[in-house]
């Protein structure tokens, strides 16, 4: 006879549900925003394209992760990590030795100098930024050290250190490339499941500690981060029109109640460089207005409430440690693009999740969805 599923009490299991609509709602409102500002520029209309390709794969990339087990990925966790960290091991040697575009030609073809940084690894219509890649691998990999530990993970030298390894290794080399705000993204988030795991409060104090100290010291050794700090601190009134967050504030401004219209936003035409992507929230806010903002607002809300309802109600230790793991990285990132459109933070650089164009960054983030599905539809199942 075969087993029995135990009823959970949720057995309609309606937060799996409801995450995957509300998933929906976020890519929908995403390629609109892309597509509307498409329009004007012909980068603009570059990234809409991209964008609706990545929401098409990404679509099937979440149904492939909600049916799969997701138990699977624990057994990959260690291959995936390694194969991550070696494409950014590449990346951070390239990015120290040639930190502009000079360098040998295959280094330029593979590696390429784009906006002043060495993010990406190129292949044949593809541009793989693979920190993205890390936010997920990174997440599983913790995921599973968490549950191989145990209780463990409550002692320094057996627990601790192995635990947040991983983490410091994989923000250690992100830094460099330079991309500070997604080195910070993936300590946040790999601290997030250590605390999940139960590591002791001292140790977790000490982590934050230094890496607060990390953080001022790239921002004191980095003539860009410090322009970027002495823009943020300035009062708002000595705003300079040129600066792209003073432009993000004219167009969250202009928005009103209401919004402007959609595709009537003015920021946009050549006033902001990434408003596709870094300031995306501007230009959304100024097209939709206040109401469009709190919709957008209430929708991260809901995802990130079912992801860690589904983190508490699950049984399975990797399961839950991954499941806060996803979800934190989403509402990180999303708070911190948030933070840097409304001038409350200095410009990071991270994209916001579902909304802003960057197929890589769309992608593994239904991934994460659809793994969050996938635990979702098997607690209380037994194996």
């Amino acid at each position: 006879m075969t087993a029995r599923a135990i009823r959970h009490p949720g057995e309609q299991r309606w937060e799996t549900r409801l995450l995957a609509v509300v998933t929906l709602v976020l890519v929908a409102v995403g390629v609109v925003v892309c597509y509307a500002a498409g329009t004007y520029s012909g980068v603009w209309a570059k990234e809409a394209r991209q964008q609706v390709f990545g929401a098409i794969l990404g679509g099937g990339v979440f149904l492939v992760a909600a049916r799969l087990d997701y138990r699977l990925y624990r057994r990959f966790a260690r291959p995936m990590f390694h194969a991550t960290l070696a494409a950014l091991i590449v990346i951070a040697v390239v990015a120290v030795i040639w930190h502009t575009s000079e360098g040998p030609a295959i280094v330029r073809r593979f590696v390429p100098y784009t906006n002043g940084a060495h993010r990406w690894i190129e292949v044949p219509f593809l541009k793989i930024q693979i920190s993205e890649i890390a936010r997920f691998t990174m997440s599983v990999m913790v995921a599973a050290l968490a549950a191989e530990l145990g209780t463990r993970v409550r002692q320094f030298r057996e627990g601790f250190v192995p635990l947040l390894l991983p983490v410091a290794l994989t923000a250690l080399l992100v830094a460099p490339q330079p991309n500070l705000s997604m080195a910070i993204l993936l300590g946040l988030t790999g601290v997030s499941v250590a605390f999940v795991a139960g590591i002791r409060f001292g140790p977790l104090l000490l982590t934050a500690l230094v890496g607060v100290a990390a953080v001022v010291v790239m921002i004191k050794t980095s003539p860009e981060r410090l322009d970027r700090y002495a823009t943020f601190t300035q009062p708002p009134l000595e705003c300079v029109t040129g600066e792209q967050v003073c432009n993000s504030m004219i167009g969250v401004g202009t928005g009103g109640a209401f919004g402007v219209g959609l595709g009537r936003g003015t920021q946009k035409l050549d006033h902001m460089q990434f408003g596709f992507s870094d300031f995306i929230l501007s230009v959304f806010a100024e097209e939709w207005g206040f109401a469009g903002v709190v919709v957008l607002t209430l929708c991260f809300v809901i995802y990130c409430w079912m992801g860690f309802r589904i983190a508490l109600t699950t049984t399975d230790p990797f399961g839950r440690a991954l499941a806060v793991g996803l979800t934190a990285m989403i509402a990180i990132a999303a708070l911190m693009h948030a933070a840097v459109g409304m001038s409350l933070m200095p410009p990071t650089g991270l994209t916001l999740p579902f909304i802003s164009a960057g197929r890589v960054s769309l992608i593994i983030s239904l991934l994460s969805t659809g793994v969050l599905v996938s635990i979702g539809q098997r607690r209380g199942k037994l194996r």
